[in-house]
């Protein structure tokens, strides 16, 4: 009994002497493998940040797949598949990756994703409220609605030229919502279909020129391939002198006329709050789907200046201007 007795003196004394912030930081020791799509975003920063502003020592595995579905699989069937149970969470990016990343990790490990357009439309998750699995993240959709009617009233188009990459789950799903939300406003969509592929994209983009195909408007959806030539797509249709808006803040920096635009960073940290909760011992299947609530209208203000766009007072209060 006496052993038992100074068994947990010694037990309580050892403790005492433990600083509190080394064995908390003990505790939130994680690691995490990162499936990314194209290479470290804002949003992989923010979520490595805001682990480590949380408190958590995490050792990452980076698995990027260059945009390449190939390669994707590969990391995932020979890289990620063998090593799952090492890993405390699985961090994915974007809709290509997630799905992928989702079937293969199969509720085993604690999934997280980062800017997933429409993670319902993509049957990654049944509702936002809850995924009713081992999963849940950040979505970087903003109301679809709400950037037709901002764009709209700088420029009260009927012709909509939608350039998108066909081949893209979620340009596929913002195609389908445009035109029901065009129908009700009564305006044309056409479709300007850029598969990844340069030759297809620069041939739209100078129909827009030449004018072979005219239209008052251009949107361009969230999208990997588009993004990744956001100064084409930009400097382009500045020259087309077509008004023009985008889904992301890298359209606006590359000549867009406009964008109201999630920011990637916060959500990224909001995925890192997500892992937070379920260190807490919140289910991952009970904690919703992240979004950026208050999502930034960025206007460029050399393309005002070029195409003699006059901005509404309503707008220019809350608008951030980039050139």
């Amino acid at each position: 009994m006496k052993k038992i007795f100074f068994g947990l003196m010694l037990l309580a004394l050892t403790t005492m002497l433990i600083p509190g912030d080394v064995m908390f930081a003990a505790e939130k020791q994680l690691k995490i493998a990162m499936v990314q799509w194209t290479g470290d975003t804002k949003a992989c920063i923010g979520f490595r940040n805001g682990l480590k502003e949380l408190g958590y020592v995490v050792e990452y595995t980076m698995l990027n797949a260059e945009q390449d579905r190939t390669k994707l699989g590969h990391i995932l069937r020979e890289i990620l598949q063998p090593r799952l149970k090492e890993f405390d969470y699985v961090y994915s990016y974007g809709t290509t990756a997630t799905k992928a990343t989702k079937q293969i990790v199969n509720n085993q490990t604690p999934q997280v994703f980062a800017i997933v357009l429409d993670p319902v439309g993509a049957d990654i998750v049944p509702s936002l409220e809850s995924s009713g699995a081992n999963i849940s993240g950040a979505t970087n959709g903003v109301s679809l609605a709400l950037q037709l009617d901002t764009a709209l009233t700088i420029a009260k188009f009927k012709r909509l030229g939608f350039l998108f990459n066909s081949r893209e789950k979620n340009s596929l799903l913002i195609r389908e919502q445009l035109r029901e939300l065009a129908a009700s406003r009564r305006i044309e969509i056409i479709d300007l279909r850029s598969p990844p592929a340069m030759d297809s994209l620069k041939e739209n983009l100078q129909k827009l020129k030449n004018k072979s195909i005219i239209v008052d408007a251009v949107y361009i959806p969230s999208d990997s391939f588009m993004r990744t030539n956001a100064e084409l797509i930009g400097s382009e249709l500045r020259a087309a002198k077509v008004r023009s808006f985008g889904a992301t803040k890298e359209y606006v920096d590359g000549g867009v006329l406009l964008g109201l635009v999630p920011d990637y960073y916060k959500l990224g940290k909001a995925a890192a709050g997500i892992v937070d909760r379920h260190e807490k011992g919140e289910k991952l299947q009970n904690i919703p789907v992240a979004t950026d609530e208050e999502p930034t209208l960025l206007i460029n203000k050399t393309t005002v200046r070029l195409l003699n766009v006059t901005i509404p007072e309503a707008l220019l209060a809350k608008a951030t201007f980039v050139e």
